[in-house]
């Protein structure tokens, strides 16, 4: 599976298709030669669909089978600016990513304390799981010029919410209990979009796309970046834009790569 792709869509669905929604797209490139003994997973699109809407607090989600991690599949179920990873064989929620929700700054204005109460309240409610008998960990994490609390229940670690340091709102929930190298993205659309702008360093430009990129299929762990699109109005229209450019940022490190100039 090459991508994942939020989507504004009211009905669930299973596409083999790239979708997209406007400001922040998920696109999903899934290519695989058929096998005449393959076999439906136990979980369907629809059942994976509403799996993934309870976790991520929306009305609903579309529904996409694709690869996964260690031979397991995954279905990406999307929204507006939602996406959760549903294990294709249990129907477990193993990732949730709530991008209007990622963190844009290194500003700490929220106690460590409002913090783990938030990541409580979201693990207790959407997932229904218990965090009973396990220990409790908090810290905050700085980096690529953000800010977030990671909210770890220990023993080993076996669920992890990551909290915007700034506004105390719940972004991201990761399921480790299988073991699975999963990382959520912590870099927002608007940090990502200046760390572009400044890798091209060209003037005048104007962001025209940003699209998370959730990658599992050049590894055995998850890789998200976002996909800046830029341009240049032109000389004779200043709402036509050309000399379009690419910029990938990795939505954990925060590492800026051009990928087209």
């Amino acid at each position: 599976m090459k991508r994942v792709a939020l989507t504004l869509a009211g009905a669930m669905l299973l596409a083999l298709l790239p979708v997209s929604v406007g400001g922040c797209n998920i696109t999903c490139g899934c290519s695989s030669t058929p096998d005449p003994n393959w076999t439906p997973p136990p979980i369907t699109a629809d059942e994976a669909a509403i799996y993934g809407a309870k976790a991520a607090g929306v009305p609903v989600m579309t529904a996409q089978l694709a690869g996964g991690l260690a031979g397991r599949q995954f279905y990406e179920t999307t929204a507006a600016n939602a996406v959760a990873l549903v294990d294709a064989e249990s129907g477990m929620v193993l990732e949730v990513v709530l991008t209007d929700r990622m963190p844009n700054d290194d500003t700490v204005s929220t106690a460590s304390s409002d913090a783990q109460t938030a990541a409580e309240t979201f693990v207790h409610r959407n997932t229904g799981l218990s965090t009973e008998g396990f220990t409790v960990s908090v810290r905050v994490m700085h980096q690529a010029g953000v800010a977030a609390y990671e909210v770890a229940w220990n023993d080993p670690t076996k669920f992890q919410v990551l909290v915007n340091a700034s506004t105390g709102a719940v972004f991201a929930f990761v399921d480790l209990r299988m073991q699975l190298n999963l990382t959520a993205p912590i870099v927002g659309r608007a940090r990502a979009t200046e760390t572009a702008v400044a890798a091209l360093g060209v003037p005048g430009e104007t962001v025209t796309s940003a699209d998370l990129t959730i990658d599992f299929g050049s590894g055995d762990s998850q890789v998200s970046s976002w996909s800046i699109g830029l341009g240049v109005p032109s000389a004779t229209q200043a709402d036509v834009y050309e000399h379009g450019a690419l910029v990938s940022v990795d939505a954990v490190t925060g590492q800026a790569t051009i990928v087209k100039s």
